[in-house]
């Protein structure tokens, strides 16, 4: 079922359902929307996957692997794409494919995948191909006319109750992966040499993130789509850094701008049906778009306590100066 035919069924079950409450609420109102099951699916695995993303997301900035993000995403649609034409649910061709691709860029070496531009051009240009192909040949089958929208470009409207648990165990598993290999991966981050030279194997460390990255990087596929994943991913925890001065803060900070963006986007797109006239914004381009919105104004306050720092730092320097020039 696609977000077009969800999102006026869920419409008119919340119209028919207000007039049975005793509650005089609008039909915009929060307990409204948790009501109506296609919205509450969505705000619950949002929700989950969003926590999730966002702190795996710190780590992968922190690491300077936004690029293999970005990788994993394109990569990731092929098994999208795959499972959609076998008849699979989509989160496990999204899984298998980027664990896959995970393995495979950790074998090679991220930073010198990195470096041959045109090899990696022509890797993702393929795995994008493929993904073109099974669509194409997705279209032939019944109710395959959806296929494209559904992996490229995702709808937690659209995703079935039944995948929720699921979406929760791999989140969970995910986050227990992350808490496992923090530490020993942020010390071989700010200290490469120093982390060896104390034993840590940081290949081992950096197998288990290239996984954790997959992980993450599958569930913000089957929530946003896999083209718009990378937003999910990196948006809320560059936000975060760029606000925080401490990774724990910074955790937290990107945390709570990524549900915002979720909830948020959740609520545009549920109530944009009736500004519309029918019709409704993606439900995936209005988190992305908050995403963006939000990094706009994390650059901008960044930037505004740059510039007090350097007037202040500048006036300090000259009243230093006049001080002693009055000696």
């Amino acid at each position: 079922m696609t977000a077009a035919s969800v999102l006026p069924l869920a419409l008119a079950q919340s119209a028919s359902a207000a007039p049975n409450t005793s509650s005089t609420l609008p039909v915009s109102g929060f307990n409204a929307l948790w009501a109506v099951p296609e919205v509450r699916t969505a705000l619950i695995v949002g929700s989950v996957v969003v926590i999730a993303t966002a702190l795996v997301g710190v780590l992968t900035v922190l690491r300077g692997q936004s690029f293999a993000g970005h990788s994993l995403t394109d990569l990731a649609s092929v098994g999208g794409s795959a499972a959609f034409l076998l008849g699979v649910n989509q989160l496990w061709g999204f899984v298998a494919a980027s664990i896959i691709a995970a393995l495979g860029m950790h074998a090679i070496g991220v930073e010198r995948l990195r470096g041959r531009d045109v090899s990696t051009g022509i890797i993702l240009a393929t795995g994008m191909g493929l993904t073109s192909l099974f669509l194409s040949l997705s279209t032939m089958r019944p109710q395959g006319g959806s296929a494209s929208v559904n992996v490229l470009f995702g709808s937690l409207f659209a995703i079935s109750p039944s995948v929720v648990p699921i979406v929760i165990a791999l989140s969970v598993l995910c986050l227990l992966m992350l808490t496992i290999i923090w530490r020993p991966a942020l010390f071989s981050t700010v200290a490469p040499q120093l982390a060896h030279a104390r034993g840590v194997s940081t290949g081992a460390t950096n197998a288990a993130f290239m996984v954790v990255l997959a992980l993450s990087v599958a569930l913000s596929s089957i929530s946003v789509g896999a083209v718009l994943s990378t937003a999910l991913l990196i948006g809320p925890a560059s936000c975060g850094l760029m606000l925080a001065k401490r990774v724990r803060n910074a955790m937290f900070a990107a945390c709570g701008i990524g549900l915002f963006c979720v909830w948020g986007g959740i609520v545009i797109s549920y109530e944009s049906y009736s500004w519309m006239r029918g019709h409704s914004w993606s439900v995936s381009f209005c988190i992305v778009a908050l995403v963006t919105i939000c990094y706009l104004l994390s650059r901008l306050v960044s930037w505004l306590r740059g510039t007090s720092r350097r007037s202040h730092g500048r006036s300090l320097s000259l009243s230093r100066k006049a001080a002693s020039a009055n000696v």
